[in-house]
């Protein structure tokens, strides 16, 4: 399971989170959990996430919500990302389990998740669990750790991110969906 963290100022409060999801995968039965991040000082390059997502079951993504909008790392990535058309060879996203993260200032904002998880459903023909996690200051404590309520919203999504993957293993039909365009 690989966890992308896209925010452009590097580890904080999104890398937070998608570390408890990753914890709670791991806790449900994921073989192996790891998280790069696409920002700030010793940031991953967006190639080389790609090249990582190849080998991944699963995915998190998370990003910070700025003007109602993801961050422009996640579009980086998703633009650099192959769907298995037109001459590419890999489709990593196609039909494998994702679960989005989302941080902002307040709850305000929680519908960029939808711009999120669309594009995964809609042009990658990824399987998304829903609603997401939308994660606002206030559900963080002044060490920027998870308060209880929203700790228990991660541990739940990652516990989904893992029977979702399985649900797509065992299933031929989950299995062959494509994106359609």
């Amino acid at each position: 399971m690989l966890a992308i963290d896209c925010s452009p100022t590097g580890p904080g409060r999104t890398g937070n989170v998608l570390g408890q999801v990753l914890e709670a995968s791991a806790a449900a039965g994921a073989a192996e959990t790891s998280i790069l991040h696409l920002g700030g000082e010793g940031a991953t390059a967006v190639e080389t996430a790609v090249a990582a997502m190849v080998d991944a079951d699963a995915y998190v993504f998370g990003s910070p919500i700025y003007r109602a909008t993801f961050a422009a790392p996640f579009k980086a990535l998703l633009d650099a990302t192959p769907r298995g058309m037109w001459g590419e060879t890999e489709a990593p996203l196609t039909a494998r389990a994702v679960a989005v993260v989302a941080t902002g200032a307040t709850a305000h904002h929680f519908l960029g998740l939808a711009g999120m998880r669309n594009v995964l459903v809609d042009f990658f023909a990824a399987h998304v669990v829903s609603p997401g996690l939308y994660v606002e200051h206030a559900d963080f404590g002044e060490d920027r750790r998870l308060l209880p309520a929203a700790a228990g919203r991660a541990a739940l999504q990652g516990t989904a991110l893992v029977e979702l993957a399985r649900a797509i293993s065992g299933s031929t039909a989950l299995g062959a969906v494509t994106p359609q365009a």
